[in-house]
């Protein structure tokens, strides 16, 4: 199985995403969560607050609860807007009046 990335030294994960975390990995944990989650929750240390939400189903409920925690997965970087430096070989600007000896 993948190791998962730990967490940096000194962030403290609440026991809400640990257990979810744990109940995505662990086969053994999901067969214990199937047939008593309220026992699960309780060994996790989970609040009543916390219990009741991942009880909910809810998924915008659950994430909300610990969504301060979630890692960061990809950032997205753009170009300023302009660009503050011009192309490496500008073309010279055109010359607005025709040569009349050509």
């Amino acid at each position: 199985m993948k190791n998962l990335p730990q967490p940096k030294e000194g962030l403290i994960l609440s026991k809400l995403y640990e257990l979810l975390t744990d109940l995505a990995t662990n086969p053994h944990k999901q067969a214990a969560f199937a047939q008593s989650p309220t026992a699960v929750m309780d060994a996790a240390g989970l609040t009543e607050i916390e219990q009741a939400i991942l009880k909910s189903g809810e998924k915008d409920q659950i994430i909300a609860a610990f969504a301060d925690e979630l890692p960061v997965l990809s950032m997205v970087h753009r170009e300023p807007d302009p660009d503050p430096s011009p192309d490496p070989d500008p073309s010279p600007d055109p010359d607005p009046s025709p040569d009349p000896e050509v």
